[in-house]
């Protein structure tokens, strides 16, 4: 017996001795934060395992969000009521004409609960691109090897910020979940991400068919860093989330410490509260406006809410934007929706003048025109309030 727990402590050494060696050590953060929790992969509650993150602070002018004349009278009907509750919803929030008409918080949540954006992060990481087009620093057609040189070269060279935006680019990186020894794994939990992205390029000529990849964002991340100083967090806390009143701080992962230059991950890991969400769904129904201020140029907002085909004819996807995503509701009801990984939901529904904010522990994987069923689920529960 006592032979066999020697060989066992000796093999397990060797393991993580060879895991560091190879670069592959992440994966015991992996394994703790998600299958020894009984997840496959990543969770919205996973703040408390990130080592290093980067504060937003709320805004020196907060700004709460009005009760609407619904508030406190409006309920989800039956429907909505048993999707909420078997859906494994977080939380739940509704707005109408810039003021609240409906909350709800399930699974211990409640107003203050930071959770984990996902893919959210992605169409919030487009808002920092549209902040640097605002400001001139960076145009959609402009080439990335103008601003990362390893991309001036050969089909490389013809590689637009825009197509990079529209998930275009024909780069392979990846995007399986599932796979700890993949490239979406490596960039969600192992530290040195800008290294990670160096050895991939265009395959082929760029402005290929829609391919969703995670990649991209970090490419986008990784080209604002080279046309200004600061970072991510800097770009969204000063352009957006200080003048948008945000209530409460957000917190964004980094890749390691920020004492050695690490950066945000970009395409996940922006933690913030349900109500704070709402506030870049309720920027995307305004174009880019807040109470009048325009804090995004809006002809890039209204290009970012374009789906693809309507921009070019190399493909005819209609369920996608500037790292959003598209769609309509069977009535014909124009929506975006910046959309994550267990179901994190903020959409804007402008003929409605809605935004709903969905977050939680899972979601359905049946899909209704390219999107996901709850995504239509979260609209008819936030109509049959009005």
């Amino acid at each position: 017996m006592k032979k066999a727990a020697v060989t066992l402590v000796v093999l397990g050494t060797v393991v993580y001795l060879v895991s560091i060696w190879t670069n592959l050590d992440y994966v015991w953060g992996g394994i703790r934060e998600c299958w020894l929790r009984g997840w496959e992969n990543a969770q919205i509650d996973d703040m408390v395992y990130r080592d290093h993150l980067r504060e937003l602070p709320a805004s020196t002018d907060p700004q709460p969000w009005p009760e609407g004349p619904l508030w406190g009278k409006a309920n989800l009907d039956a429907e909505g009521q048993a999707w909420l509750e078997n859906s494994e919803t977080a939380s739940f929030l509704v707005l109408r004409n810039d003021s609240l008409v409906f909350e709800r918080y399930l699974m211990g949540h409640d107003v203050e609960t930071r959770t984990n954006s996902f893919s959210v992060a992605k169409s919030i990481t487009a808002m920092a691109v549209g902040h640097a087009v605002t400001k001139g620093l960076v145009a959609v057609e402009d080439h990335l090897g103008s601003f990362l040189p390893r991309f001036g070269e050969g089909d490389n060279a013809d590689l637009t910020v825009g197509e990079v935006l529209q998930m275009r680019s024909n780069i392979s990186f990846g995007e399986d979940y599932k796979d700890p020894l993949g490239f979406q794994a490596k960039a969600y939990y192992r530290e040195d991400n800008r290294p990670l992205l160096q050895p991939y390029r265009v395959e082929g000529k760029p402005g290929a068919p829609f391919e969703y990849q995670g990649g991209n964002t970090m490419l986008l991340s990784e080209m604002l860093d080279a046309v200004r100083p600061g970072n991510l967090s800097n770009d969204i806390h000063q352009g957006l989330w200080e003048p948008m009143g945000a209530e409460y701080a957000a917190y964004w992962g980094l890749d390691g410490d920020p004492k050695e230059g690490a950066v945000e991950r970009s395409f996940a890991q922006f933690y913030a509260t349900t109500r704070d969400y709402a506030r870049f769904g309720q920027l995307l129904l305004d174009t880019g406006s807040w109470k009048g201020t325009q804090l995004l140029d809006k002809a890039y907002v209204t290009d970012m809410l374009t789906p693809l085909a309507e921009t070019t004819d190399a493909v005819d996807t209609q369920f996608y934007g500037y790292q959003i995503w598209l769609g309509s509701t069977d009535d014909g009801l124009a929506f975006s929706c910046m959309e994550g990984l267990r179901g994190q939901f903020i959409l804007s529904i402008p003929a409605l003048d809605a935004v709903v904010v969905r977050s939680g522990y899972n979601k359905r994987k049946a899909k209704k025109r390219d999107l996901p069923v709850d995504i239509y689920a979260a609209i008819e529960a936030a109509r049959g309030l009005f």
